[in-house]
Parts: C-alpha cells; structure tokens; sequence
C-alpha cells in the first residue's frame, strides 16, 4: 500500500532550547535571573556560577546561547570572563548587568565585545528583551 499524504503526517520538530550562563554573586538576584531568563519562550538556565574560575570552566565544558555576566564576583572578576568570551567562537549572545554601570566599565566591557551592557539597580529586566530578541532569525547575536 501506497502512503498519501493523507495517511500519514509529518512530525514536527520541537523548538530548539537556547542555553543560558548566568553568572553572579549574590544567590537573590541569580535566582531572580533565573526566573526572569526563565520566563523567555525557548530559553533555561543550563549553569550558573558565582566566581570567575566556576564561570570559565563552565564555559570551557559547556556550549551557551547567551551569556549573562556580573562584573563584581565572589572571587575573581566578570572582567577575566569576558576576556575568555572575547576568544570564543562562536561567541554567545555576552550581556553585562551590574551595579559598576561606569563609563569607564561601560567602554572597557564594549572594547572586550559585549553586546549588551545594563545596570541591575534599573535595566534588570532588559535581560528579557535581548533574550527575546536573540530568537529573530536576523538577530547578528545568533548562534547556530
């Protein structure tokens, strides 16, 4: 017997679910991310870290979508993360939120490639749009 389309229907692929590194100090406001990237169609918290060495090994043994960077860690600094992300490729969507919103931190976190730089006390829920945005198939962020 002969199938028609009729008989049988095509499978439909699952959405693909993006990868997020949410990297912070403070277990309030890491959980608040993670409830906020969480609320973003399509995107989960695959890690979290809160020091510089946890942040790298992470990203040495781990393929992330996006990136969200603290620049004051427990120990270390966001500043030696961004330098790894800076070397990576292909690079994930790199997104800074922090209370250090310097010009100097502003142009500094610019020179090592961030995309995104927003300050905690009131851009905090910027995260959400510039995840949202990384799922426009013309989004220059976009990982394969």
């Amino acid at each position: 017997m002969n199938a028609t389309p009729s008989t049988f229907s095509a499978a439909r692929t699952p959405p693909r679910v993006r990868a997020v590194l949410v990297i912070e100090d403070s277990a309030l406001i890491r959980e608040r991310l993670v409830e906020l990237v969480h609320s973003c169609e399509g995107f989960l918290v695959t890690v979290q870290a809160d020091t510089e060495a946890a942040a790298v090994a992470a990203l040495q043994d781990h393929r992330f979508d996006a990136v969200v960077v603290d620049l004051q860690l427990r120990e270390g600094s966001g500043f030696g993360v961004l330098q790894v992300l800076q070397q990576m490729q292909p690079r994930p969507l790199t997104m800074v939120l922090t209370n250090t919103a310097t010009r100097a931190a502003r142009q500094r976190c610019a020179a090592l490639g961030v995309q995104h730089f927003f300050d905690k006390s009131y851009e905090f829920d910027r995260v959400a749009l510039a995840l949202d945005a990384l799922r426009q198939p013309d989004h220059p962020g976009k990982t394969p």
